[in-house]
């Protein structure tokens, strides 16, 4: 009986003793789905070359899985669209004078160049992809037309 009367008074003091951060975890776990579109034809996103399973340079804080179509933000901290997207494998992302920049597979996509445009939209809204913090569940769509 003495026993049990010390385990329940030791570890009703763990708490008071401020370490109730052992037990946290402060990672984020989002997902939700992602979709490019390019000049109206879906990219392969499910390509070994962009999952985190078979990537040599993926980020835990977005990333792609081979097992489902989702994209997982399991960081510290939220990400934007824009970072989101140049943290992917084999692409990148920059603006240049306000101009979205997209490099896919080292081809680039500049919204500088007519008739280029690029659209990044969260939930069928068009949304600014280097303010537009990603949600948990976001349908997120990155639209590239270049009329060729």
């Amino acid at each position: 009986m003495n026993r049990r009367a010390v385990l329940v008074a030791c570890s009703s003091l763990l708490p008071l003793a401020g370490c109730t951060t052992l037990f946290e975890d402060d990672a984020i776990d989002k997902r939700g789905e992602l979709d490019v579109v390019i000049d109206g034809e879906p990219h392969d996103l499910s390509a070994d070359r962009y999952q985190a399973e078979h990537a040599d340079d993926h980020s835990i804080d977005f990333h792609l899985h081979e097992h489902d179509d989702q994209w997982y933000m399991e960081g510290e901290e939220p990400v934007t669209f824009a970072t989101g997207i140049d943290l992917l494998p084999h692409f990148e992302y920059e603006t240049e004078a306000d101009d979205h920049v997209v490099t896919i597979d080292d081809t680039v996509y500049d919204g500088s160049e007519s008739p280029t445009s690029i659209d990044f939209l969260a939930d069928d809204e068009s949304v600014d992809p280097t303010s537009y913090e990603i949600q948990d569940g976001d349908a997120l769509r990155l639209e590239i037309e270049t009329d060729e």
